[in-house]
């Protein structure tokens, strides 16, 4: 839609462009020609186009922002669902396929977020969610994973245990499946990691100007940047910093 609009655009000023060399070079061609309505025809016909296809660009335009904005809304309605089904810490395995086929869906509808200002919003969103998928896995034991619910007990018992028999609607069946599928984990974890391409919009540090002029509003934070100027630590301790690499 996008790329019409702009063809679309490209070829009404193409037309307004040649109408405005007919109406131009009317005289010496009325002169030459003595149909001087004819002319004025063209002229009309050409502007007359233009402006259609400018409004067709409008349009084309107008439709796909509402059409990125739609893949945008769903995006996100399909990464909250799968933060809803996770935000509990549980790890039940029909909650965990559940949430990994939203993130799935929430991957897909991403792709169709077209308009840049959309994208940055939803790199936003992204951020947030990010961080969220992160904890789901972070710091989460081996037995976690094998859907056990005491996470003490030994991991050959627990992943035997992912298998015992159980009841299932009132029947006792042989064999259960409790271990989270790795599909929805990694789904999750697909929505945890940071694209490889990623720009960090963090680039910018205090310049000398603006440096001067926290030593009255914001003195500790001066004092803050200046002792970075002067030590580095590591390890626990301060180490002196070489002057002219800060600068």
């Amino acid at each position: 839609m996008k790329s019409i609009a702009i063809i679309l655009t490209i070829i009404g000023w193409v037309l307004v462009a040649c109408g405005a060399f007919v109406f131009a070079a009317s005289p010496w061609i009325s002169a030459a020609t003595l149909e001087p309505f004819k002319n004025a025809v063209l002229v009309g016909i050409l502007f007359a186009l233009s402006g259609h296809l400018f409004t067709q660009a409008r349009a084309a335009k107008e439709s796909a922002e509402k059409r990125s904005l739609f893949y945008l809304e769903s995006c996100v309605l399909a990464f909250d669902e799968a933060r809803a089904l996770l935000k509990d810490g549980n790890n039940d395995r029909i909650t965990w396929i559940a949430g990994g086929r939203a993130l799935t869906h929430a991957h897909e509808l991403a792709a169709d977020v077209t308009v840049g200002a959309h994208r940055r919003v939803l790199e936003l969103h992204k951020l947030k969610y990010r961080g969220f998928f992160h904890e789901a896995l972070a710091d989460k034991p081996a037995s976690f994973f094998y859907g056990a619910s005491d996470i003490a007990v030994p991991l050959d018992e627990v992943a035997a245990a992912s298998t015992a028999r159980g009841e299932r609607g009132g029947r006792v069946v042989t064999s259960t499946v409790r271990e989270l599928s790795e599909n929805s984990i990694h789904a999750v974890w697909e929505a945890a990691q940071w694209p490889v391409d990623c720009k960090d919009p963090l680039d910018k540090k205090f310049s000398p100007q603006e440096r001067d002029k926290l030593l009255v509003l914001f003195p500790g934070l001066h004092e803050f940047l200046e002792h970075k100027d002067q030590w580095q630590s590591a390890s626990g301790r301060l180490f002196p910093r070489n002057i002219e690499e800060t600068r």
